[in-house]
């Protein structure tokens, strides 16, 4: 997806974003996953940078963002809920 505002998070109940930084699967871009809970879906934005990922959270959504925690994988940068 281009931007957060296209995803419908009508039919989930607890979605939060994950946002990585240089993951594995994506070593070169900042990484913006959407999950349930525990369960990652199915549904990616991909940035150049952090920023563009933050503003675009910031302007599309009311979520607050939850910066990682030391057990947390070392590319997660934070969660947005």
């Amino acid at each position: 997806m281009e931007s957060i505002r296209e995803v419908n998070f009508s039919g989930l109940k607890v979605p939060f974003v994950a946002v990585y930084g240089h993951p594995d699967d994506f070593p070169d871009k900042y990484v913006a996953r959407i999950y349930e809970l525990d369960r990652a879906t199915d549904t990616i934005m991909v940035k150049e940078t952090l920023e563009e990922i933050t503003a675009d959270i910031k302007e599309h959504t009311a979520m607050t963002f939850i910066p990682r925690g030391t057990a947390d994988v070392p590319s997660l940068v934070g969660v947005w809920m």
